[in-house]
């Protein structure tokens, strides 16, 4: 379904220097950004989005220069069921450009900020608006500022943290949906990011899950309402369990270097884009080593050693 889109429009055929009437500013991942927009559309999108992070706001230490994520709305039409094209700026992976076939954003971390030019056809499909552009920007300018992006799920007790590491169908989501009707918090589903500075720190991005459809490959969206009132943004504590299949539920020790080798091997696409950094998020989350999840063809067997282990996972799970 495709929304009404209202937007300021300018007279310049090449869009510079437009009114960016509507912000608001929050800290996603921690981190101050403030969304600009000519459209109040685009800033209610950027609400149901992020608005869950105004959690934070209260202790949060402001900054002199938040970042900026500026979106402007053009009048056009497009498929907007078409994939999106995302790449890297040779000679780097600093910066990234989304692109369709009449829209585009650029993520510029080295000037701080996203700026994306959006057809009313993109910004009226609000899902695909949120996840081809809004996230992929916004969250592709904040990885480069010390938050390193992991594909891991992870649930969360008491800032404690349990990271679920598995290539895609390994069974994050599904663990994820169990852990959250049985009251636990899910801080993530697909995607985390760590902060290596001044300690480390695992973020997650809570919300929904994506769950495949019986049969098919696609996958639908279930929203989830924080299991104890308020969302799990972070953790300053996690060990890390990588999912394997077996005929019977299991949970058994890894050492720190099988560990290691899981979390940097096979890398998926867009989690690649700071290797050296990887490494260094990869040996400070295996440094303690951690666990192996053997999942049945029964997932649910595996929740009550998920809630186990996130009852034991000391305060400090994770190297300083």
């Amino acid at each position: 379904m495709t929304d009404s889109v209202d937007f300021v429009a300018t007279h310049d055929p090449l869009l510079r220097n437009p009114s960016l009437d509507y912000e608001v500013t929050l800290p996603v991942l921690g981190l101050p950004t403030r969304f600009e927009s000519n459209s109040r559309h685009v800033i209610e999108t950027v609400d149901q989005t992020f608005g869950h992070w105004r959690a934070l706001m209260s202790t949060q230490t402001p900054a002199v220069q938040p970042l900026r994520v500026r979106i402007v709305v053009h009048d056009g039409q497009e498929d907007s069921t078409r994939p999106i094209r995302v790449r890297y700026i040779a000679p780097d992976p600093v910066r990234i450009i989304a692109q369709s076939s009449g829209s585009i954003a650029i993520s510029d971390p080295a000037r701080r900020e996203s700026v994306a030019f959006i057809s009313t056809t993109a910004a009226g499909d609000r899902d695909h608006f949120r996840e081809a552009f809004l996230e992929a920007t916004t969250f592709g300018l904040l990885a480069h500022f010390d938050r390193h992006p992991i594909h891991a799920a992870a649930i969360a007790l008491e800032g404690r943290a349990v990271l679920l590491v598995g290539a895609s169908g390994a069974g994050k989501s599904t663990l994820a949906h169990l852990a959250h009707g049985a009251g636990i918090d899910v801080m993530s589903e697909d995607r985390v990011w760590i902060q290596l500075e001044p300690s480390v720190t695992v973020w997650g991005s809570p919300g929904h899950v994506r769950l495949r459809v019986d049969g098919t490959s696609d996958k639908r969206v279930v929203p989830l309402a924080p299991a104890a009132g308020t969302a799990s943004h972070r953790a300053t504590s996690a060990v890390v369990c990588v999912l394997d299949r077996g005929a019977t539920a299991s949970l058994d020790r890894i050492d720190s270097a099988t560990l290691r080798e899981a979390l940097t091997q096979d890398v998926a696409p867009g989690f690649d884009r700071f290797p050296s950094r990887h490494q260094t998020c990869a040996s400070a989350l295996a440094a303690c080593g951690g666990w192996r999840l053997t999942l049945s063809s029964d997932p649910r067997a595996a929740l009550p050693l998920l809630q186990q282990l996130l009852r034991e996972t000391p305060t400090e799970a994770v190297a300083p």
